[in-house]
């Protein structure tokens, strides 16, 4: 599984950036997370006008077992 998580910076001043972790996710395979972390960059200037999408990273994530009895 792979969570998405998107570096947004203001426009013209990269020294104030926020990292972005997406709410959808987790995904299967790393294309579906890349391709959640396009979206993402698409849909920014919507929600968050003055920022831009810098840099993506797709982290696999192992399945958590909480919650879950050993057998």
């Amino acid at each position: 599984m792979f969570e998405t998580l998107v570096l947004v910076c203001i426009v013209g001043n990269a020294n104030i950036c926020h990292t972005l972790e997406d709410l959808e996710g987790p995904y299967k395979t790393k294309q579906e997370c890349i391709e959640r972390a396009y979206e993402i960059s698409v849909d920014l200037p919507a929600y968050m006008p003055n920022f831009k999408a810098v840099k993506y990273k797709c982290i696999q994530k192992e399945e958590s077992t909480e919650g879950k009895v050993r057998t």
